[in-house]
């Protein structure tokens, strides 16, 4: 009796796995007969599309060429230098008195700057000065002989000639005195002072630099190439990238002879005063080697190249009512800056594809933002 009651509840649970694992597989069939639906309709509509030759326009924007002066420019260095720089030196040998100025110091034409030791030449002025008082009283007395024809010519000629003698003599040694005040030959900036006080100073002994105040200039090296396009008179702008400041000015002077060494000729162009130029500063020179009226001008990174090495840009046409990517090829002039002046191949109202320019192909279908 046992047994048969086990024997019951084993069959009875085996039925209802079987009816649970049934259930189951129903579902993942009606799972799948359900994606399978799905699937059909995607692969009707893909193959609509493929079928219907639709293609999605490319997106691009859109540049216009403008009609105006197009000037072209090159650039150089060139160095500043000050109209007046010299370096002052003593013309008589002599020992330092005395230096009355400083360093950086501004002075005015004429201002004391050194003195020298000038006793020795004015111990030589006053005995000239004496030796000369006698002569002129020998002059004279002989003068007034000869006036009476009391005395002789021969006496009246020496004594006029020792007196012309005494005063060149002693106007070339206050000559000499003068030299031992040494002044300012213009306004100008002490720059540097070379001896002190107490040195020997000489000709061949540099002692004070001296620079102007006033105008400076700026010499540039230019290569030969560009002589026929430069000449006095041109305008021109100089830039002091270290000091970010510019001028603007005229060439005022072009060289006439060509360096062999460089095949450079030189330029000069005068600057206004301005105390931040000082001598050997860098300046960058920007000369006008070209200009075109009424160009056509188009923004350089417009124009590609292909592997033949010809210029082209792509442009928008209307075509049966729609927007098409043509590809053009151009005869372009110089560039200067980002702007390039169309020698041939395009008119001023075509519409050129910039950004998008490198993915479309001609005859493509575009479009951009209105």
């Amino acid at each position: 009796m046992y047994k048969f009651i086990i024997s019951i509840f084993i069959a009875s649970a085996m039925f209802s796995c079987d009816q649970a694992k049934q259930s189951d597989l129903d579902k993942l069939i009606s799972k799948r007969d359900s994606l399978q639906i799905e699937m059909n309709e995607l692969n009707v509509l893909i193959e609509e599309l493929d079928t219907s030759n639709v293609k999605a326009s490319a997106l691009v924007s859109i540049d216009t060429l403008t009609i105006g002066k197009f000037e072209h420019y090159f650039e150089v260095q060139g160095i500043v230098e000050a109209q007046n720089n010299v370096t002052l030196v003593a013309e008589i040998p002599a020992v330092i008195t005395k230096i009355h100025v400083k360093e950086g110091q501004e002075v005015k034409k004429g201002i004391l700057l050194v003195t020298l030791d000038d006793e020795i030449i004015m111990n030589q002025v006053q005995e000239l000065k004496t030796k000369l008082e006698l002569a002129t009283f020998i002059y004279e007395k002989q003068k007034n002989l000869r006036e009476e024809n009391i005395g002789s010519e021969l006496d009246f000629e020496k004594a006029k000639n020792n007196k012309k003698s005494l005063e060149r003599a002693l106007e070339t040694t206050q000559t000499q005195l003068s030299k031992t005040k040494i002044r300012a030959p213009y306004d100008g900036v002490v720059d540097e002072i070379y001896p002190r006080a107490g040195e020997m100073a000489g000709p061949q002994f540099p002692m004070i630099r001296f620079v102007s105040l006033g105008q400076v200039s700026i010499k540039v090296d230019v290569p030969e190439s560009y002589l026929s396009k430069v000449k006095a008179g041109d305008q021109v702008e100089v830039n002091f990238p270290d000091l970010g400041i510019s001028h603007f000015s005229t060439i005022h002077q072009r060289g006439s002879f060509i360096k062999p060494l460089n095949r450079t000729f030189v330029i000069t162009i005068n600057l206004p005063h301005d105390d931040n130029l000082l001598p050997n500063l860098i300046g960058v020179v920007k000369i006008k080697d070209f200009e075109l009226e009424n160009a056509l001008l188009i923004r350089q990174e417009n124009i590609m190249q292909d592997s033949e090495g010809q210029n082209y840009v792509f442009i928008v046409i209307n075509e049966d009512g729609k927007s098409v990517a043509r590809k053009i090829f151009v005869e372009r002039g110089q560039s200067y800056m980002d702007h390039t002046y169309i020698v041939d191949g395009l008119s001023s109202d075509d519409r050129i594809i910039a950004e998008g320019a490198r993915s479309v192909v001609d005859g493509e279908t575009v479009r951009w933002n209105q």
